[in-house]
């Protein structure tokens, strides 16, 4: 029985001994933490003139809505989508019979008042005729007059004509179908000069003037270069995305480009300017939607809020948030945790 005790004691001897020099092992061997290799990017102010770059739209230089006046059968369609009008061309018509009866009902009806003002008129004059007859008289002869205006001007509206030249852009009308009064029918746009439609935002439309210069590239048209200038700067933000509408406005001589074709604008900034900016790629999203970038301190990749400007051919500005002389991390930072061990690789 004594030499199991001893025995007892000996284990749990050996035993704490073990355990005290694992724990002296775990104390005395450091944790391995591995720097993430990363590229970085010093952050230098940039001075002269900066080329902001959109994407835009083509619209028509002037598009005219053309729709029938009365109801009506279209008897003649004699256009179709593309082709090319000329100011009082003859476009549609409508079956007019209806309209050609009521108008010679009403020139029967003038005849029939001015026949009786001719022979009554002067029975008012030698007083054979009542004042009120002769009044009476007077105004059938105005309202036959009116119907006949009314009459005339419905049978002409049975004939569509284009009050201007230019081409067919859209034309949703048919023979035999049934027009409705001022239902648009046609659109007849000029296209000889185009307008890229650009959205701006709120931040950079003050740095936008008439008459600045803009470079316009047609993708559908290979990339096609055409010069143009501002024309017309919206006055009213859109409310939802807090952009205002400007139109570059340039000539469209061969009639290419279409409207509804997507354009890259690129603008000019008239007067030398100095933006700090970085690579697009440097910039980052947190969970909350706040842009940061990660700065590199004493080996450390910190990340910093910014707050970002304009898309420049550089990059993207930094309107807050960085100063000059920041290491900035470009490659790697997807790896990266605030306060992450970092080796610059291109230091």
């Amino acid at each position: 029985m004594r030499t199991k005790s001893i025995l007892a004691i000996l284990i749990l001897m050996g035993a704490s001994l073990t355990l005290v020099a694992c724990s002296e092992s775990t104390a005395q061997k450091p944790l391995n933490k591995t720097a993430v290799n990363v590229e970085v990017t010093v952050i230098k102010e940039i001075t002269g003139k900066q080329e902001i770059s959109y994407s835009g739209t083509i619209e028509e230089s002037e598009s005219v809505s053309l729709s029938f006046a009365v109801l009506g059968r279209i008897s003649k369609v004699l256009i179709s989508e593309g082709d090319m009008v000329q100011e009082g061309q003859l476009l549609a018509e409508l079956d007019d019979q209806i309209y050609r009866s009521t108008y010679e009902m009403a020139q029967a009806a003038l005849a029939q008042a001015e026949d009786a003002d001719k022979r009554l008129t002067p029975m008012y004059k030698n007083g054979n005729l009542p004042e009120i007859k002769y009044v009476e008289i007077q105004t059938g002869l105005l309202k036959a007059k009116a119907a006949v205006a009314i009459a005339r001007k419905n049978l002409d509206e049975c004939m569509l004509l284009s009050p201007t030249s230019g081409i067919v852009g859209r034309c949703s009308m048919d023979q035999g179908m049934n027009a409705l009064p001022n239902v648009v029918s046609i659109d007849i746009v000029k296209i000889q000069k185009v307008y890229a439609m650009v959205a701006v935002s709120e931040n950079e439309i003050d740095s936008i003037n008439l008459g600045q210069k803009a470079v316009i590239a047609v993708g559908a048209l290979g990339d096609e270069r055409h010069e143009g200038v501002v024309e017309k700067i919206g006055v009213m933000a859109n409310p939802l995305s807090h952009t205002y509408k400007i139109k570059i406005g340039f000539e469209n001589s061969s009639r290419q480009i279409k409207p509804g074709m997507i354009c890259n604008v690129v603008l000019a900034q008239n007067g030398p300017t100095t933006r700090v900016c970085v690579p697009i790629r440097a910039v980052l999203v947190d969970e909350i939607g706040s842009n940061f970038v990660y700065v590199v301190k004493d080996d450390k990749a910190v990340k910093q809020h910014i707050e970002t400007g304009r898309i420049l051919k550089t990059g993207i500005e930094i309107t807050k948030g960085l100063s000059v002389g920041a290491h900035v991390v470009v490659t790697g930072q997807q790896k990266l945790v605030d306060q992450s061990l970092v080796h610059v690789i291109n230091r």
